[in-house]
């Protein structure tokens, strides 16, 4: 099977590399398609049994900025007009897009298989509470690293998770900072709060 958005390559091991590089964008943004294709690949390393585990990356400098925000603006729009038709209908069908991320996210977390993140560059708001859903995180050593959930500065709250991982990998107190001032971290920092569990190498993240 072929995705637009990412490539899927075994190893050896058995070991499946999801590399994440959207065609024709700077940076990888989650948009339905690509959480659609990640919905896809889950499923299809949870199924195969020649697959032991897979590490996701990104095949840009930074590993992704994100949810697409006009996603968002779009599903409120929809509401915004369905609700007058069928309020009952146009919520459930709100609720149901903007748990999608959320739902995706704990399917890689439960789906029996371990999945690994390597943060390559600027990994920000729902690709980190991706990271945090998979069951290791390794971030190079570079400057290009930062790590944040930055939604509370448009006022939003981190809504795939991060809310409910965050303050269990680290202590309350650095958790509320982190959430409510969407301060960048750099890989020493995130590795200090027990957010990532190693740095690597940039030329030996995936390695």
């Amino acid at each position: 099977m072929s995705y637009t958005n990412f490539t899927l390559d075994m190893d050896a091991d058995g070991i499946a590399l999801v590399t994440w590089d959207m065609p024709g964008r700077s940076m990888n943004v989650f948009t339905e398609e690509a959480m659609r294709e990640l919905n896809a690949i889950v499923d299809r390393v949870a199924g195969d049994a020649a697959i032991k585990g897979a590490v996701i990356t990104s095949g840009k400098d930074s590993f992704s900025g994100g949810a697409d925000i006009t996603m968002l603006q779009k599903m409120l729009a929809t509401f915004a007009v369905e609700k007058e038709k069928d309020l009952e209908k146009a919520t459930k069908a709100l609720f149901d897009n903007a748990g999608y991320m959320t739902g995706l996210f704990r399917k890689i977390e439960t789906c029996g298989k371990p999945w690994v993140s390597a943060i390559n560059g600027t990994c920000m708001g729902g690709a980190f509470e991706m990271s945090l859903a998979c069951h290791g995180r390794v971030a190079a050593d570079s400057d290009k690293v930062k790590m944040a959930l930055p939604e509370v500065k448009i006022g939003i709250f981190p809504g795939a998770g991060g809310t409910q991982r965050v303050p269990r990998l680290t202590d309350q107190q650095q958790a509320l900072q982190m959430l409510t001032s969407g301060q960048n971290l750099t890989p020493q920092k995130a590795k200090s709060m027990g957010l990532i569990h190693e740095i690597a190498e940039p030329k030996k993240l995936v390695e």
